[in-house]
């Protein structure tokens, strides 16, 4: 990130023990946080035939349980301030099917009810919790999912889209408009940024 008026903390988000610690180091540092955004994630090219139980662990614990472990730091009144958003990342595949994909998509659907029940469960709190769900947006990750599929199956992944590819500036669209109050009666929500690919 370029500019000011923020702070970088690394960590390896597949340590879920250690979650809760550095985000009380980054309230504490920030003066409490109104928002989070669970952004980590990584993506799986796997047919069924080959996938490893240690490929669902992995998929898993990096997508759905630092989800889950940064939403519990983020309840923390020490942590959060009032009127709290907390948005977390999906997918397309999560809504619909995909093959190849599966426990991708398995593990980024778990993320749409993860953000139903905790929007349910945290609204007592004063948060709010909702998700988008992109389609394929232009990034190094889809670049290496081009070479994993090969480019005549990357080209019918592009035409799925109707608007085309999307843009990272895209998605921070939505995940602003969620963080900010104009979302203010906005919960258990999912934001599908796809460029009409799930419509179909």
């Amino acid at each position: 990130m370029s500019g000011d008026g923020h702070v970088k903390f690394s960590f390896d988000l597949s340590n879920l023990d250690g979650i809760a610690d550095v985000v009380r180091s980054a309230a504490v540092e920030l003066g409490g946080l109104d928002g989070v955004v669970h952004a980590a994630g990584m993506h799986k090219t796997a047919p069924l035939r080959v996938v490893q139980s240690s490929d669902y662990h992995e998929l898993f614990d990096l997508n759905v349980g630092s989800a889950v472990m940064v939403a519990k730091a983020f309840r923390h009144k020490q942590v959060r301030r009032a009127n709290g958003s907390l948005i977390l990342l999906s997918s397309a595949v999560g809504v619909v099917g995909q093959p190849g994909v599966s426990l991708y998509a398995a593990s980024k659907g778990a993320i749409l009810a993860l953000t139903k029940s905790l929007a349910l469960e945290l609204a007592r709190e004063g948060i709010r919790v909702n998700c988008v769900s992109p389609g394929v947006v232009q990034t190094a990750m889809t670049m290496s999912l081009a070479e994993a599929i090969g480019s005549q199956n990357f080209e019918e992944v592009r035409a799925a889209h109707p608007l085309g590819l999307g843009l990272p500036e895209d998605v921070a669209a939505a995940v602003l408009y969620l963080l900010s109050p104009a979302s203010k009666w906005v919960t258990g929500a999912s934001l599908a940024v796809d460029g009409g690919y799930t419509a179909q």
